[in-house]
């Protein structure tokens, strides 16, 4: 037991020693990798010339370390190539810094002595100046009472245009107020005589019903007293009766003929001429002036011009039989524009060379227009 014990002690001891020698080794390794990382030649000199054996026998290492030196060998001249290099430029730095200096002075003295001569000849040009201003504002002085002239003149003109022009409205507004009473009087005229005559006839009507009635009883009771006894008074009624019925008829066919071409004339359809309605027609009154412009593209545009103001409409149109159709696009009230999509329907009651006269809806005159 005892000669065991003393064995395992000593390959213990042998073991710690080995050990202990390996991590040396490597600390001693680790130093030196270090130093060369960090460029501490002092220390990777120290380390390699320390003659250490695991340094020296380790080829590798030591092909490392020559590597190592022999680059900071380099690195050590090119730092002085370097510095001689920068004193080099910096005494040329110097140099052009002089030169530089000498001419920033004389270009001084040339700035200063360009400047007295800008200075003296811009005094020139200021006086030359000022001669050509005063001349100047005396033309224009000429000039601006020659305009103010002018503009009186065009202004008294101004004036006695729109002098003429409220004549001419004015006396376009009492020609369309005498027009406008003249269409009153004669359609006043014309429903007067309509309505006299309708009452003639409706009078006549009810005279000649009246005829017909009290002479109506008179053949029935003929009829009566002739019809023999056994014969059936329903049978030989409606024979007495009808008899009177064809004896009026006549009577009341005169009205009849009379009317029938004034109803016929009322329905017959006015067929509308494309052709006849391009150009520019015109509705002018006291309060309003209408402007219609039908265009052959089938485009139009109508303004109303009023005391508060000016209504413009654009659009396109197209028309069928008598139907003179609208679809407005575009409406502007003085400077307020917007655009819409609206359809109007007029009528044509009228269409000559010179005169249009359209029917709303309501069948109301909307527009006569002339021109």
């Amino acid at each position: 037991m005892r000669i065991t014990f003393l064995i395992l002690l000593l390959n213990s001891l042998f073991f710690t020693q080995v050990v202990s020698a390996v991590s040396e080794e490597a600390k001693l390794k680790g130093a030196l990798l270090k130093a060369m990382k960090t460029h501490d030649t002092q220390m990777v000199e120290a380390i390699a010339g320390g003659g250490y054996e695991t340094i020296d026998r380790d080829d590798v290492l030591q092909e490392r370390i020559y590597e190592y030196l022999d680059a900071e060998r380099q690195r050590a001249i090119a730092a002085k190539e370097k510095a001689k290099a920068d004193a080099l430029a910096k005494e040329k730095a110097k140099e052009k810094a002089q030169i530089d200096a000498e001419h920033a002075k004389k270009a001084a003295e040339a700035k200063a002595k360009a400047d007295a001569i800008a200075k003296e000849n811009a005094a020139v040009a200021a006086a030359a100046a000022a001669v050509t201003a005063k001349k100047v504002a005396e033309e224009k002085k000429k000039t601006d009472a020659i305009a103010a002239k002018k503009r009186a003149k065009q202004k008294a003109a101004a004036k006695e245009k729109a002098k003429k022009d409220a004549m001419a409205k004015e006396q376009a507004r009492k020609k369309a107020a005498a027009d406008k009473k003249k269409r009153d009087a004669i359609a006043a005229k014309n429903a007067k005589a309509k309505k006299a005559q309708q009452a003639k006839a409706a009078e006549k009507k009810r005279k000649q019903a009246v005829a017909a009635k009290k002479k109506a009883p008179k053949k029935q009771v003929k009829a009566k007293k002739v019809a023999p006894k056994k014969v059936a008074p329903k049978k030989v009624t409606p024979k007495k009766v009808a008899t009177p019925k064809k004896v009026v008829a006549p009577k009341v066919a005169p009205k009849a003929v009379v009317a029938a071409p004034v109803a016929v004339a009322a329905t017959v359809p006015l067929t509308v001429s494309d052709k006849k309605l391009i150009g520019t027609w015109k509705q002018v009154s006291s309060e309003k002036v209408i402007t219609l412009v039908i265009n052959k593209d089938t485009s139009f545009s109508l303004e109303q011009v009023e005391d508060d103001g000016t209504l413009t409409i654009l659009g396109t149109w197209k028309s069928e039989e008598n139907i003179f159709m609208l679809s407005i696009k575009k409406v502007q009230r003085n400077v307020h524009t917007r655009d819409t999509d609206i359809h109007r329907i007029y009528k044509v009651e009228r269409l000559s060379k010179h005169r249009l006269v359209l029917r709303d809806k309501r069948n109301r005159i909307a527009y006569d227009l002339k021109r």
